[in-house]
């Protein structure tokens, strides 16, 4: 079983929340709670800052540091593994003529062709629903850390851990891989509504749905 310190930063890795929210989320007292704060500001994996409120003394709002967001999974090999096998496999047909901009997106297009490849045979057949939830489960199980969930408009999926983050965030267009291996597995256009690389705490993607809140 995870310990109280692995589920205090498996909360945060959601987002920040204050020494209340913790309690009240995971059942504990506020000063068992307050305790391992203390223990992981001091390793560096946690850092607070004051979230003043209309009335009464600000509370102070917990969240990751950088280096608390690299103890979750990162598979910057899985990265390497595949654009090494797309360059090998491209023609030189293919990209003549390109600019590197283009070629970039090329090449992350193969790139999530492969994967949905992968794992085509998890989705065929099924409605989007069982899409929606064999996507996330797939998410799942590359960063570790993925969910979904339905709603009036549509189906989110939400990945907490960008699993190329420090890629990503020098070329943000590497999360277009994720994007269109979402649509190819989804059968259907995906709308980004927020990405880590960018500044969020997570990855929103939105694909529109009939009477998904039902």
């Amino acid at each position: 079983m995870p310990s109280a310190k692995d589920e205090i930063l498996a909360h945060l890795k959601r987002s920040s929340c204050t020494v209340d929210g913790l309690a009240n989320a995971m059942g504990l007292a506020r000063m068992t709670v307050r305790q391992h704060l203390i223990a992981l500001e001091r390793d560096g994996l946690v850092g607070s800052r004051e979230e003043r409120q209309r009335t009464g003394r600000p509370h102070l709002l917990f969240s990751l540091t950088d280096r608390g967001h690299e103890i979750f999974p990162k598979r910057y090999d899985r990265l390497a593994d595949l654009v090494l096998q797309e360059v090998a496999s491209l023609d030189s047909d293919e990209i003549a003529g390109l600019s590197p901009q283009q070629k970039k997106q090329l090449l992350l297009r193969k790139m999530a062709q492969r994967l949905y490849l992968q794992y085509e045979d998890r989705v065929a057949g099924k409605n989007l629903p069982e899409r929606v939830a064999a996507a996330a489960q797939i998410l799942q199980e590359e960063s570790g850390f993925a969910e979904w969930r339905a709603g009036d408009l549509g189906y989110e999926i939400i990945d907490y851990n960008c699993i190329y983050r420090r890629v990503a965030d020098l070329h943000g267009d590497l999360c277009d891989l994720h994007l269109t291996l979402l649509s190819r597995l989804l059968g259907q256009e995906v709308e980004c509504k927020q990405l880590a690389s960018h500044g969020a705490e997570c990855c929103r993607f939105v694909v529109r749905g009939e009477a998904a809140g039902r």
